[in-house]
């Protein structure tokens, strides 16, 4: 069993197993990596987290523990 952590994104507390949290990470440090030029760029990156807190909470609420990295 893999351990599960709640997080705070976009203000939204989501429960995420520690793997999927780590890949998440990595995916929104690359999007400020890669936006950082460009004017606009925390913007954009912002945008995208929170669709993705969106997504996230959305599982939730159909009854999905917790968010995993499948």
């Amino acid at each position: 069993m893999k351990k599960v952590i709640n997080i705070n994104f976009q203000g939204q507390v989501i429960a995420i197993e520690e793997d999927a949290y780590e890949t998440l990470k990595q995916y929104i440090d690359s999007l400020y990596n890669h936006f950082s030029r460009e004017e606009g760029g925390d913007e954009i990156v912002n945008d995208i987290e929170t669709r993705i807190a969106e997504l996230f909470g959305n599982r939730l609420k159909l009854g999905i523990n917790c968010i995993t990295d499948q």
